[in-house]
């Protein structure tokens, strides 16, 4: 049966919504609280009518074993998004499926010419997978919460 990525349909959705609420995927997210079941059936019917974005399945040996979800931006960029299900990883799936990507773009998004993705800085793992297949760390990205109160104090210069 061997490995492919088919393109994700509605009958995805419950397993994309175990998937994400998988603690070490939210560990992983930019936005960590877990995912309402009304929430994401909302979230996914949309995703699956963009046109700007597509989800598909990354199968392995006739089973669903991860996801991944290009949405195109601008100058021929998209960012991807990816998760390889609890009892999958660590044996370099991730890197194949984005190799399967990389093909699959190219057949539905002629015009991406490159792929960008965000990882958080303690995400070691998808950093590894992404260095491996090839992408750059471009830059780093700082945040800062503003409270009501005080969120800096500034010295004067």
């Amino acid at each position: 049966m061997g490995n492919y990525l088919r393109e994700a349909t509605e009958a995805d959705r419950d397993i994309l919504f175990e998937w994400v609420n998988e603690p070490a995927v939210r560990r992983s997210a930019f936005c960590t609280g877990d995912i309402r079941y009304e929430e994401h059936k909302n979230w996914y019917a949309g995703v699956l009518k963009r046109e700007d974005c597509r989800q598909y399945i990354f199968m392995s040996d006739g089973e669903a074993v991860g996801q991944v979800r290009v949405t195109v931006e601008e100058c021929g960029n998209a960012e991807i998004d990816y998760s390889i299900c609890a009892s999958k990883r660590g044996r370099g799936l991730a890197a194949l499926m984005l190799k399967l990507l990389c093909r699959q773009v190219r057949r539905d998004l002629p015009g991406v010419k490159r792929l960008t993705a965000k990882v958080k800085p303690d995400n070691t793992a998808s950093q590894k997978v992404f260095l491996h297949m090839g992408f750059e760390e471009k830059y780093h990205l700082f945040e800062m919460e503003i409270e009501e109160e005080g969120c800096c104090i500034l010295e004067p210069i």
